[in-house]
């Protein structure tokens, strides 16, 4: 098949790639129930952006976020350069890509794709209203990149990589479109809080048929991934941040709020009764300040031969 180069904002889309599909919690490995849950990752590329498409209108919008914190570290980890040019893929509503648009400066240019175009939209409101004008986004699938070969100083992603179907076939693109000396870096699940146990004992009860499958990437899978793309200097650190949420409320809503939606919308059990049980174990485990909840992201980086 044949393609046609467009330019956009000085970076050039091979139109001939299908522009198409694009953190969360519930999917450690203690689940009683978990080699009977579905990845999300193995559903069609429209049912995760109908996910995240519901979603958008509270995304990164209720509760205590990590996304921001980790979005932010790991555009500064990256060591953007003013005047590069980066890609933020799975971009959400920015969190990787207005931090990188600051670094780049008014001489760079960043760009973001996501599967799901209400979330394009929330992300376009989002860089307006911070006045990101070398910031440009688009629906695009980050299997399949609309980008010609070697376009970017940076590729970024940040939990994320649990949507696609293929490592490989995500990282192999990233590298694609990554010039010679370019860096990849992406932030996931480092594993669940084992304070929390309780709600995946919880939450299994009610029998559940889908998971995040964010266990399926370890860091040494991620490491192996990229070195086999032909990646160097691959390392990876954890990191953490505690979240506190207020009370059931806020954390039910919260749960809502991003990909956590796809496993409870599986639900085979009543939703309305785990919702009382889990008002219920919050309770009993709540401080008169909230309750605690610590988030850990292996953040890990390459470099393009």
């Amino acid at each position: 098949m044949g393609h046609i180069d467009v330019s956009v904002a000085g970076i050039t889309l091979n139109t001939a790639l299908q522009p198409a599909a694009g953190c969360e919690r519930l999917s450690g490995s203690n689940c009683p129930l978990r080699s009977q849950m579905k990845p999300i990752a193995e559903y069609s590329k429209s049912r995760i952006a109908a996910v995240y498409d519901d979603a958008a209108a509270t995304y990164n919008r209720v509760g205590p976020s990590f996304f921001v914190h980790f979005g932010r570290r790991l555009a500064h980890r990256a060591a953007i350069a003013p005047d590069s040019t980066v890609l933020d893929v799975a971009t959400g509503t920015g969190a990787v890509l207005v931090p990188a648009a600051e670094l780049v400066g008014t001489g760079g240019k960043v760009f973001g794709v996501d599967i799901s175009p209400r979330m394009i939209g929330r992300v376009r409101t989002e860089i307006q209203e911070v006045g990101c004008n070398n910031a440009e986004v688009l629906i695009a699938d980050g299997e399949h990149l609309p980008f010609v070969q070697e376009s970017f100083d940076r590729v970024l992603s940040s939990f994320a990589i649990f949507l696609f179907s293929s490592l490989p076939s995500l990282i192999s693109e990233c590298h694609r479109v990554l010039r010679s000396s370019g860096r990849i870096g992406l932030v996931y699940s480092a594993g669940e809080d084992p304070a929390w146990t309780w709600y995946e004992q919880l939450i299994s009860k009610y029998r559940p048929t889908t998971s995040l499958g964010t266990e399926c990437h370890s860091s040494q899978r991620v490491e192996d991934v990229l070195n086999d793309s032909g990646f160097t200097a691959v390392a990876t650190c954890v990191e953490a941040h505690t979240l506190v949420f207020e009370d059931a409320e806020e954390f039910w809503r919260w749960s809502w709020s991003h990909g956590d939606r796809a496993v409870l919308e599986s639900l085979t059990g009543s939703r309305s009764e785990f919702r009382q049980d889990l008002t219920a174990e919050f309770r009993k485990r709540a401080t008169p300040e909230g309750l605690p909840y610590q988030v850990l992201a292996a953040v890990t980086f390459g470099t393009k031969q």
